[in-house]
């Protein structure tokens, strides 16, 4: 059904002999499901399926083997028949709602490691990747010849499994990219140097794989942009999609690569649809169906996008993971119901770590067995009165699902607005997108009739007076920025939200980072743009060390402007006088900073207990949660809610 207020968005597309139910396309992107075997797992069969159910028209399943030195440790091996079963379960979950589903196969080249592949990397030249480090073996003709057999017979094995269509990956972390590059490939026989002799490998797989899939669409998900100074821009991307147009039936966008990592998955600043104005000249020079992508987060944006002429069908990653309801709620005209990806990148954190994707705003992310829609929708089997005490983003998740379970719930926060520490997040330079959980949170308590009462201060006696069968306390934590000696340490020591207050004054400013998350880096950040001389002092081996490199590498990219410098593996001990004496516990040495004016201590906070403790023993049930439980970030206060309110079973 083609939606009233978005009918670009849902109006059917056809690509070679398959039908499209609308132009909403979930990207590939690895989310490390798969089995230590490299076979399908029944996880992924639960993640691709909740986007089919939720309205998606096309799923492309990522990143899928063609040879065994181009793995990596989650990688599915499409190249192994025994991969079959696995993937069918896959592709039947997925056309059991409607949609259709893609698959990608890709070889890793230099952006692999030889401790997964077994053996040493292969790529077009003995060129490192500078993310990875390790150089690789130069392939040989047979050996490019035996990767291109190799994508043939994956290819076939898709099919067989019931995938619609195949794709091939020409694009970020792929061989192929690597092979068009030439910043990556300084071959000097027939698969280097001229453009023509670049493509080549790329327009063999075509060909090999048209053959062996027959009349199934057949795509690339090409980079249009490497943003290295020696690397592909959006005019050799054209020249090649010319090449390639004869072959292949769509072409999805793609941009950036490890080397350039803010720009391949770019983090909140990066404008939503930074990417559409190069699309668009990509689609204007072909006569294929173009998906386009860059940051789309808003149906508006999406719709938009398509009745400007920028591309056939949007296509969408991070934001199908933080609400795979999209498509649907926006077909339903529905958006401010969405629930939206903010770009913190959490997601890709973990993914960086080697561990399974997570989201900070959909903790059923890689749970949707346990934490899904079909969970969230059962209604309990007794329906009570439950009271949560706290709106910060903990407390307005575990009112959500404790509401949609049936259950009468009563919310207090003592403060004028819901939020919590979200507000003070969404404060920080760069980071108003995380404002988008507050709005979200907001507008699903109203809708689902919760009964929020702002500016009230929840005592033991008004939270009995309400006779609730449980009751869950999200009471948040406080910022502290004791621990520190010295005379000045009581009347110039500040904390974050002093920083967002504007109460922090002088020229020169000490930032006592304890954790390395983006609220030091966003404090240090914001005190700089203010013209202050900052300096950046941590416990850990290096600041910014726990925020993601999409994060830090333009974080960095920003200070480089302002007088901040950075002291890591130190704390502060002592300030008088104007002095801040530092500690470096691992060695043992003291130093100090001069001519400080104050000092801002980041990442110390305390949880508020008091009225756990209190209720004990006077109501059925009482949980405590979030920050209140112990202070941590805004992903695990709001899966400590979900965890609670839907127990993992």
């Amino acid at each position: 059904m083609v939606s009233q207020k978005y009918p670009h968005l849902f109006s059917p597309i056809r690509i070679r002999n398959v039908e499209i139910r609308n132009r909403i396309v979930m990207l590939p992107h690895e989310p490390a499901f798969g089995g230590e075997d490299h076979m399908p797992t029944r996880k992924q069969a639960f993640y691709y399926r909740e986007r089919a159910i939720g309205g998606v028209g096309l799923v492309v399943v990522p990143s899928m083997g063609v040879h065994p030195s181009g793995s990596s440790a989650h990688m599915v091996h499409a190249f192994d028949r025994r991969s079959v079963p696995g993937l069918r379960e896959i592709t039947d979950a997925v056309h059991g709602f409607g949609a259709r589903v893609f698959g990608q196969l890709t070889h890793y080249g230099n952006q692999s490691r030889s401790i997964e592949t077994h053996r040493p990397l292969w790529a077009p030249s003995a060129q490192p990747d500078m993310t990875v480090g390790e150089v690789p073996w130069a392939m040989t003709v047979p050996q490019i010849h035996e990767i291109v057999a190799g994508f043939g017979v994956s290819a076939s094995h898709l099919i067989e499994a019931g995938f619609d269509g195949v794709e091939i990956k020409v694009a970020h972390d792929g061989v192929l990219r690597q092979f068009l590059s030439p910043h990556s490939n300084h071959r000097n026989d027939e698969y280097g140097g001229s453009a023509e002799n670049r493509a080549r490998i790329v327009l063999e797989v075509l060909q090999t794989i048209r053959k062996a899939i027959g009349d199934h669409p057949l795509g690339i998900r090409l980079d249009l942009n490497e943003y290295l100074p020696d690397g592909l821009g959006v005019d050799d991307a054209i020249g090649f999609a010319r090449m390639f147009a004869g072959i292949a039936d769509y072409i999805s966008s793609d941009s950036g690569t490890w080397e350039s990592f803010p720009m391949m998955i770019p983090a909140t600043p990066i404008d939503h649809g930074f990417l559409l104005p190069q699309v668009k000249r990509l689609k204007e020079a072909i006569s294929i169906p173009v998906i386009g992508h860059g940051r789309i987060v808003r149906p508006d944006e999406g719709e938009a996008a398509l009745a400007g002429g920028s591309c056939d069908m949007i296509g969408m990653a991070r934001q199908m993971i933080a609400d795979p309801f999209w498509a649907e709620k926006a077909r339903r005209g529905e958006g401010e119901t969405i629930v939206p990806c903010i770009g913190c990148n959490f997601c890709v954190g973990r993914l960086l770590g080697d561990k399974p994707i997570m989201c900070t705003v959909n903790p059923a992310t890689g749970f949707e067995e346990f934490y899904g829609h079909e969970k969230q929708a059962q209604l309990a089997s007794q329906p009570g009165k439950v009271v949560v005490v706290g709106g910060g983003p903990a407390g307005m998740r575990a009112a959500e699902l404790a509401a949609r379970q049936g259950h009468h719930v009563v919310l207090f926060e003592r403060e004028r607005d819901l939020g919590g520490r979200v507000r003070w997040e969404s404060r920080l330079p760069g980071k108003s997108e995380f404002e988008g959980i507050t709005h979200y949170e907001s507008s699903s308590l109203e809708a689902l009739g919760v009964d929020v009462r702002l500016g009230v201060e929840a005592s033991t006696e008004k939270v009995l007076a309400e006779r609730p069968d449980r009751v869950i306390l999200a009471t948040g934590s406080q910022m502290v920025a004791g621990g520190i000696g010295g005379s000045d340490a009581r009347s110039k020591s500040f904390t974050t939200m002093d920083a967002l207050g504007g109460r922090v004054n002088g020229k020169h400013v000490v930032v006592l980072d304890y954790q390395g998350t983006l609220e030091g880096a966003g404090v240090v950040e914001l005190l700089a743009m203010q013209g202050k001389r900052v300096t950046w002092v941590t416990p850990a081996f290096a600041v910014a060390m726990n925020v993601d490199p999409a994060n830090s590498l333009p974080l960095f990219q920003r200070l480089g402007r302002f007088q901040v410098r950075t002291e890591p593996m130190q704390t502060v001990t002592s300030f008088e006088g104007g002095t801040a004496t530092l500690l470096n516990p691992y060695f043992g040495t003291t130093s100090t900073v001069e001519s400080v004016d104050a000092i801002v201590v980041a990442g110390s906070m305390a949880p508020r207990q008091e009225l756990f403790d209190q209720l004990q023993g006077k109501v059925p049930r009482v949980d405590i949660i979030g920050d209140a439980a112990s202070p941590r970030t805004t992903s695990t206060a709001i899966l400590d809610a979900t965890g609670l309110v839907l127990p993992y079973r």
